[in-house]
Protein backbone atom coordinates (compact mmCIF):
# COMPACT_ATOMS: atom_id res chain seq x y z
CA UNK A 1 0.00 0.00 0.00
CA UNK A 2 1.37 3.52 -0.83
CA UNK A 3 2.45 5.49 2.91
CA UNK A 4 0.12 8.63 0.92
CA UNK A 5 -2.07 9.46 -1.70
CA UNK A 6 -0.26 8.73 -5.38
CA UNK A 7 -1.97 10.99 -8.08
CA UNK A 8 -1.51 9.93 -11.43
CA UNK A 9 -1.17 12.78 -14.21
CA UNK A 10 0.92 14.71 -16.73
CA UNK A 11 1.24 18.63 -16.84
CA UNK A 12 -0.36 18.57 -20.37
CA UNK A 13 -3.34 17.48 -18.81
CA UNK A 14 -6.14 19.91 -17.70
CA UNK A 15 -7.91 17.71 -15.59
CA UNK A 16 -4.96 16.81 -13.63
CA UNK A 17 -3.55 20.28 -13.04
CA UNK A 18 -7.14 20.52 -11.29
CA UNK A 19 -6.63 17.76 -8.96
CA UNK A 20 -3.12 18.83 -8.43
CA UNK A 21 -3.53 22.43 -7.38
CA UNK A 22 -6.63 20.80 -5.59
CA UNK A 23 -4.26 18.80 -3.09
CA UNK A 24 -1.68 20.81 -3.21
CA UNK A 25 -3.75 23.93 -1.86
CA UNK A 26 -5.58 21.25 0.82
CA UNK A 27 -2.10 20.31 1.71
CA UNK A 28 -2.65 16.55 0.92
CA UNK A 29 0.58 14.78 1.54
CA UNK A 30 1.11 12.91 -2.01
CA UNK A 31 3.28 11.91 -4.36
CA UNK A 32 2.78 13.45 -8.17
CA UNK A 33 3.67 10.73 -10.43
CA UNK A 34 4.09 10.78 -14.23
CA UNK A 35 2.73 7.44 -15.43
CA UNK A 36 4.13 5.85 -18.61
CA UNK A 37 2.08 4.60 -21.36
CA UNK A 38 2.73 1.04 -20.15
CA UNK A 39 1.78 1.83 -16.77
CA UNK A 40 -1.31 3.85 -17.99
CA UNK A 41 -2.33 0.72 -19.91
CA UNK A 42 -1.67 -1.79 -17.39
CA UNK A 43 -1.70 -0.79 -13.86
CA UNK A 44 -4.47 2.14 -14.51
CA UNK A 45 -6.73 0.31 -16.52
CA UNK A 46 -6.99 -2.72 -14.60
CA UNK A 47 -7.48 -0.43 -11.96
CA UNK A 48 -10.08 2.05 -12.95
CA UNK A 49 -11.43 0.23 -16.68
CA UNK A 50 -9.87 2.79 -18.43
CA UNK A 51 -6.77 4.63 -19.89
CA UNK A 52 -7.48 7.98 -18.21
CA UNK A 53 -5.70 10.60 -16.43
CA UNK A 54 -5.79 12.07 -13.34
CA UNK A 55 -6.41 9.19 -10.98
CA UNK A 56 -5.63 8.98 -7.30
CA UNK A 57 -4.25 5.63 -5.45
CA UNK A 58 -5.19 5.95 -1.45
CA UNK A 59 -3.06 5.21 1.62
CA UNK A 60 -5.77 2.19 2.40
CA UNK A 61 -5.11 1.12 -1.74
CA UNK A 62 -8.44 1.85 -3.04
CA UNK A 63 -8.66 4.15 -6.49
CA UNK A 64 -10.16 7.78 -7.22
CA UNK A 65 -10.99 8.57 -11.05
CA UNK A 66 -12.69 11.70 -12.44
CA UNK A 67 -11.99 15.09 -10.86
CA UNK A 68 -15.18 15.91 -9.21
CA UNK A 69 -14.97 12.25 -7.51
CA UNK A 70 -11.47 12.95 -6.51
CA UNK A 71 -12.23 16.15 -4.90
CA UNK A 72 -15.51 14.87 -3.47
CA UNK A 73 -14.09 11.99 -1.57
CA UNK A 74 -10.94 13.83 -0.60
CA UNK A 75 -12.92 16.75 1.04
CA UNK A 76 -15.19 14.20 2.81
CA UNK A 77 -11.40 12.77 3.99
CA UNK A 78 -9.88 16.07 4.66
CA UNK A 79 -12.86 18.41 5.22
CA UNK A 80 -10.38 21.85 6.76
CA UNK A 81 -9.68 23.94 5.07
CA UNK A 82 -12.62 23.35 3.13
CA UNK A 83 -13.23 24.20 -0.44
CA UNK A 84 -16.82 24.40 -0.79
CA UNK A 85 -18.31 27.39 0.08
CA UNK A 86 -20.85 27.42 3.06
CA UNK A 87 -23.24 29.82 1.56
CA UNK A 88 -25.58 28.38 -1.22
CA UNK A 89 -25.09 30.83 -3.78
CA UNK A 90 -21.44 30.83 -3.73
CA UNK A 91 -22.28 27.27 -3.86
CA UNK A 92 -23.53 27.36 -6.65
CA UNK A 93 -21.90 29.82 -8.32
CA UNK A 94 -18.59 27.58 -7.79
CA UNK A 95 -20.75 23.90 -9.16
CA UNK A 96 -21.28 25.96 -12.58
CA UNK A 97 -18.07 27.29 -12.91
CA UNK A 98 -16.58 23.88 -12.78
CA UNK A 99 -19.62 22.87 -15.56
CA UNK A 100 -17.99 25.38 -17.30
CA UNK A 101 -14.21 24.57 -17.04
CA UNK A 102 -14.64 21.10 -17.42
CA UNK A 103 -17.08 20.58 -20.18
CA UNK A 104 -17.11 24.20 -22.35
CA UNK A 105 -13.26 25.20 -22.07
CA UNK A 106 -11.89 21.88 -23.33
CA UNK A 107 -12.53 23.68 -26.36
CA UNK A 108 -10.39 26.69 -26.16
CA UNK A 109 -7.59 24.42 -25.26
CA UNK A 110 -8.26 21.72 -27.75
CA UNK A 111 -8.33 24.17 -30.56
CA UNK A 112 -5.15 25.97 -28.99
CA UNK A 113 -3.12 22.57 -28.22
CA UNK A 114 -3.97 21.12 -31.76
CA UNK A 115 -4.37 24.40 -34.26
CA UNK A 116 -1.37 26.11 -33.30
CA UNK A 117 1.50 24.51 -34.96
CA UNK A 118 3.94 25.82 -31.84
CA UNK A 119 1.97 23.96 -29.36
CA UNK A 120 0.98 20.90 -31.23
CA UNK A 121 4.66 20.35 -31.70
CA UNK A 122 5.48 20.94 -27.98
CA UNK A 123 2.23 18.62 -26.58
CA UNK A 124 3.41 15.79 -29.21
CA UNK A 125 6.90 15.57 -27.22
CA UNK A 126 5.40 16.19 -24.12
CA UNK A 127 3.64 12.77 -24.85
CA UNK A 128 6.52 10.90 -26.05
CA UNK A 129 8.34 12.34 -22.89
CA UNK A 130 5.75 11.16 -20.36
CA UNK A 131 4.64 7.97 -21.75
CA UNK A 132 8.06 6.69 -23.13
CA UNK A 133 10.48 7.89 -20.66
CA UNK A 134 12.95 5.17 -21.10
CA UNK A 135 13.40 6.22 -25.10
CA UNK A 136 15.62 8.65 -26.79
CA UNK A 137 13.42 11.50 -28.04
CA UNK A 138 12.97 11.24 -31.54
CA UNK A 139 11.59 7.54 -30.57
CA UNK A 140 9.55 9.10 -27.85
CA UNK A 141 7.59 10.80 -30.20
CA UNK A 142 7.33 7.83 -32.53
CA UNK A 143 5.77 5.92 -29.87
CA UNK A 144 3.79 8.03 -28.63
CA UNK A 145 1.83 9.41 -31.99
CA UNK A 146 -1.10 7.30 -31.75
CA UNK A 147 -1.85 8.56 -28.61
CA UNK A 148 -1.23 12.56 -30.02
CA UNK A 149 -3.49 11.50 -33.27
CA UNK A 150 -6.09 10.38 -30.83
CA UNK A 151 -6.59 13.66 -29.00
CA UNK A 152 -5.93 15.73 -32.26
CA UNK A 153 -9.21 13.64 -33.44
CA UNK A 154 -11.43 15.17 -30.83
CA UNK A 155 -11.21 17.97 -32.42
CA UNK A 156 -14.61 17.91 -34.42
CA UNK A 157 -16.12 16.10 -31.90
CA UNK A 158 -15.52 19.47 -30.06
CA UNK A 159 -16.71 21.59 -32.76
CA UNK A 160 -13.17 22.74 -32.91
CA UNK A 161 -13.77 24.13 -36.99
CA UNK A 162 -12.60 26.85 -39.75
CA UNK A 163 -16.12 28.42 -38.74
CA UNK A 164 -15.43 28.19 -34.90
CA UNK A 165 -12.12 29.06 -34.61
CA UNK A 166 -12.61 32.89 -34.27
CA UNK A 167 -15.34 32.49 -31.81
CA UNK A 168 -13.03 30.00 -29.76
CA UNK A 169 -10.65 32.57 -29.47
CA UNK A 170 -12.89 35.63 -29.08
CA UNK A 171 -14.29 33.66 -26.35
CA UNK A 172 -10.52 32.56 -24.94
CA UNK A 173 -9.57 36.58 -24.87
CA UNK A 174 -12.40 37.85 -23.32
CA UNK A 175 -12.48 34.97 -20.91
CA UNK A 176 -8.89 35.54 -19.65
CA UNK A 177 -9.91 39.26 -19.59
CA UNK A 178 -12.89 39.32 -16.98
CA UNK A 179 -10.66 37.03 -15.00
CA UNK A 180 -7.83 39.34 -15.05
CA UNK A 181 -10.86 41.88 -14.11
CA UNK A 182 -12.08 39.81 -11.26
CA UNK A 183 -8.63 38.75 -9.88
CA UNK A 184 -7.42 42.34 -9.77
CA UNK A 185 -9.84 42.70 -6.71
CA UNK A 186 -9.63 39.07 -5.39
CA UNK A 187 -6.97 36.03 -4.87
CA UNK A 188 -9.56 34.05 -5.93
CA UNK A 189 -13.22 33.40 -7.58
CA UNK A 190 -15.25 33.31 -4.28
CA UNK A 191 -12.63 35.53 -2.00
CA UNK A 192 -9.56 34.43 0.25
CA UNK A 193 -9.28 30.79 -1.29
CA UNK A 194 -10.22 28.54 -3.89
CA UNK A 195 -13.32 26.67 -4.67
CA UNK A 196 -14.21 23.93 -7.41
CA UNK A 197 -14.90 26.81 -9.87
CA UNK A 198 -11.32 28.26 -9.41
CA UNK A 199 -10.05 24.75 -9.80
CA UNK A 200 -11.69 23.29 -13.24
CA UNK A 201 -11.25 27.04 -15.00
CA UNK A 202 -7.25 26.47 -14.09
CA UNK A 203 -7.20 23.12 -15.64
CA UNK A 204 -7.31 24.26 -18.91
CA UNK A 205 -6.23 27.66 -19.10
CA UNK A 206 -3.03 26.86 -17.14
CA UNK A 207 -2.06 23.35 -18.98
CA UNK A 208 -3.04 23.80 -22.28
CA UNK A 209 -3.29 27.58 -23.18
CA UNK A 210 -0.61 29.52 -20.58
CA UNK A 211 2.16 26.01 -20.65
CA UNK A 212 1.88 25.64 -24.35
CA UNK A 213 4.46 27.74 -26.13
CA UNK A 214 2.34 29.04 -28.97
CA UNK A 215 -0.29 30.82 -26.72
CA UNK A 216 0.95 31.97 -23.72
CA UNK A 217 0.77 35.34 -25.12
CA UNK A 218 -2.50 35.67 -24.59
CA UNK A 219 -1.77 36.38 -20.84
CA UNK A 220 0.74 39.31 -21.77
CA UNK A 221 -2.03 41.82 -20.27
CA UNK A 222 -3.29 39.63 -17.75
CA UNK A 223 -1.01 39.93 -15.01
CA UNK A 224 -3.95 38.91 -11.82
CA UNK A 225 -4.26 35.62 -13.83
CA UNK A 226 -0.54 34.66 -13.76
CA UNK A 227 -0.44 35.30 -10.23
CA UNK A 228 -3.53 33.43 -9.72
CA UNK A 229 -1.59 30.55 -11.62
CA UNK A 230 0.94 30.67 -9.08
CA UNK A 231 -1.10 30.71 -5.99
CA UNK A 232 -2.46 27.64 -7.21
CA UNK A 233 0.34 26.02 -8.02
CA UNK A 234 2.39 26.91 -5.02
CA UNK A 235 0.08 27.98 -2.33
CA UNK A 236 1.42 29.49 0.81
CA UNK A 237 -0.26 27.74 3.88
CA UNK A 238 0.17 31.07 5.52
CA UNK A 239 -2.24 32.81 2.62
CA UNK A 240 -5.01 30.63 3.41
CA UNK A 241 -8.02 33.31 3.32
CA UNK A 242 -11.91 33.30 3.96
CA UNK A 243 -14.31 32.94 1.28
CA UNK A 244 -16.14 36.60 0.87
CA UNK A 245 -18.56 37.44 3.78
CA UNK A 246 -22.78 37.24 3.19
CA UNK A 247 -22.51 34.53 0.16
CA UNK A 248 -21.65 37.56 -1.85
CA UNK A 249 -20.66 36.23 -5.24
CA UNK A 250 -19.24 39.35 -6.89
CA UNK A 251 -20.48 41.13 -9.79
CA UNK A 252 -17.36 41.10 -11.61
CA UNK A 253 -17.67 37.32 -12.22
CA UNK A 254 -21.24 38.25 -13.96
CA UNK A 255 -20.19 38.59 -17.08
CA UNK A 256 -18.45 34.73 -16.90
CA UNK A 257 -21.90 33.44 -15.98
CA UNK A 258 -23.65 35.60 -18.45
CA UNK A 259 -21.89 33.50 -21.23
CA UNK A 260 -22.23 30.59 -19.41
CA UNK A 261 -25.97 30.77 -20.15
CA UNK A 262 -26.06 32.14 -23.31
CA UNK A 263 -23.97 29.76 -25.06
CA UNK A 264 -23.20 26.70 -22.80
CA UNK A 265 -26.68 25.93 -20.98
CA UNK A 266 -28.70 26.03 -24.41
CA UNK A 267 -26.49 23.38 -25.62
CA UNK A 268 -27.14 21.36 -21.93
CA UNK A 269 -30.49 21.88 -23.04
CA UNK A 270 -29.98 20.02 -26.19
CA UNK A 271 -27.99 17.12 -24.32
CA UNK A 272 -30.82 16.31 -22.03
CA UNK A 273 -33.86 16.33 -24.43
CA UNK A 274 -31.67 14.00 -26.49
CA UNK A 275 -31.01 11.36 -23.50
CA UNK A 276 -35.09 12.22 -22.50
CA UNK A 277 -35.16 11.22 -26.34
CA UNK A 278 -33.14 7.93 -25.97
CA UNK A 279 -34.42 6.90 -23.04
CA UNK A 280 -38.19 7.11 -24.20
CA UNK A 281 -37.09 4.72 -27.27
CA UNK A 282 -35.39 2.48 -25.02
CA UNK A 283 -37.66 2.12 -21.85
CA UNK A 284 -35.74 -0.12 -19.51
CA UNK A 285 -32.29 1.28 -20.37
CA UNK A 286 -29.69 1.31 -17.75
CA UNK A 287 -27.10 3.18 -19.79
CA UNK A 288 -27.13 5.34 -22.73
CA UNK A 289 -24.50 5.68 -25.21
CA UNK A 290 -21.67 8.09 -24.70
CA UNK A 291 -22.98 10.27 -27.33
CA UNK A 292 -25.92 10.97 -29.25
CA UNK A 293 -25.13 12.49 -32.45
CA UNK A 294 -24.48 15.72 -33.49
CA UNK A 295 -26.08 19.28 -32.49
CA UNK A 296 -25.91 23.07 -33.29
CA UNK A 297 -23.43 25.34 -31.11
CA UNK A 298 -22.28 28.87 -30.51
CA UNK A 299 -19.29 29.89 -28.89
CA UNK A 300 -18.14 33.37 -28.83
CA UNK A 301 -20.93 34.35 -31.16
CA UNK A 302 -19.87 31.62 -34.01
CA UNK A 303 -22.15 28.78 -34.77
CA UNK A 304 -20.80 24.98 -35.31
CA UNK A 305 -21.60 21.06 -34.68
CA UNK A 306 -20.34 19.57 -31.81
CA UNK A 307 -21.09 16.11 -30.39
CA UNK A 308 -23.53 15.66 -27.57
CA UNK A 309 -21.51 13.74 -25.18
CA UNK A 310 -23.85 12.66 -22.81
CA UNK A 311 -21.39 12.63 -19.96
CA UNK A 312 -21.42 16.19 -19.28
CA UNK A 313 -25.38 15.37 -18.41
CA UNK A 314 -23.72 14.61 -15.22
CA UNK A 315 -21.49 17.51 -14.43
CA UNK A 316 -24.83 19.71 -15.30
CA UNK A 317 -26.54 17.58 -12.71
CA UNK A 318 -24.42 18.67 -10.02
CA UNK A 319 -25.50 22.85 -9.54
CA UNK A 320 -29.31 21.65 -10.66
CA UNK A 321 -28.96 18.54 -7.46
CA UNK A 322 -27.57 21.61 -5.40
CA UNK A 323 -30.58 23.97 -7.01
CA UNK A 324 -33.04 21.74 -6.40
CA UNK A 325 -32.10 20.79 -2.39
CA UNK A 326 -32.20 24.06 -1.31
CA UNK A 327 -34.74 25.14 1.31
CA UNK A 328 -37.21 27.58 1.19
CA UNK A 329 -35.49 30.37 2.71
CA UNK A 330 -32.01 29.10 0.72
CA UNK A 331 -33.73 29.04 -2.98
CA UNK A 332 -35.40 32.66 -2.03
CA UNK A 333 -31.83 34.02 -1.26
CA UNK A 334 -30.34 32.29 -4.37
CA UNK A 335 -33.22 33.13 -7.04
CA UNK A 336 -32.41 36.50 -5.76
CA UNK A 337 -28.80 36.47 -7.33
CA UNK A 338 -29.97 34.38 -10.22
CA UNK A 339 -32.66 37.09 -11.58
CA UNK A 340 -29.62 39.61 -10.84
CA UNK A 341 -27.69 37.50 -13.84
CA UNK A 342 -30.61 36.94 -15.66
CA UNK A 343 -30.69 32.88 -15.61
CA UNK A 344 -33.40 32.22 -13.09
CA UNK A 345 -35.46 30.54 -15.74
CA UNK A 346 -32.25 28.02 -17.55
CA UNK A 347 -31.96 26.92 -13.54
CA UNK A 348 -35.44 25.60 -14.22
CA UNK A 349 -34.55 23.18 -16.49
CA UNK A 350 -35.43 19.28 -15.21
CA UNK A 351 -33.71 16.18 -15.78
CA UNK A 352 -36.05 13.10 -16.02
CA UNK A 353 -33.07 10.68 -16.42
CA UNK A 354 -30.39 11.32 -14.41
CA UNK A 355 -26.71 9.77 -14.26
CA UNK A 356 -25.62 7.92 -10.91
CA UNK A 357 -21.34 6.87 -11.62
CA UNK A 358 -20.94 3.53 -10.05
CA UNK A 359 -17.50 1.93 -10.04
CA UNK A 360 -15.96 4.34 -12.77
CA UNK A 361 -18.83 3.76 -14.79
CA UNK A 362 -21.94 6.29 -15.63
CA UNK A 363 -25.47 4.96 -15.98
CA UNK A 364 -29.01 5.34 -15.34
CA UNK A 365 -29.86 6.68 -11.61
CA UNK A 366 -32.83 4.36 -12.48
CA UNK A 367 -34.11 1.78 -15.79
CA UNK A 368 -35.40 4.07 -18.12
CA UNK A 369 -39.30 4.65 -17.29
CA UNK A 370 -39.31 3.43 -14.43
Amino acid sequence: MPARHQHYGWLVSPYSAKTRAYLSWKGIPFDDIAPSALRMYFSIRKAVGKVIMPTVRTPGGSWLQDTSDIIDALELEFPSPSTVPPGPRQRLASLLLELHGDEWLPILGMHTRWTIPANEQFARAEFGRYGFPWLPGPLQQRMAKPMADKMASYLPVLGVSAETAPGIEAFGRSLIHQLDTHLSEHPYLMGGRPCLGDLSLFGPLWAHVYRDPGSRHWFDEAPAVEQWFERLLSPDPSQRGQFLPDDDVPDSLTPLFHTLFAEQFPFVEKLVDAIDGYCEAHPGATRVPRSLGNHEFTIGGHTGTRRLITFSQWMAQRPLDLYGSLDSDQRASVDEWLRHIGALEPMQLKISNPFVRREFTMGLRAPAGS
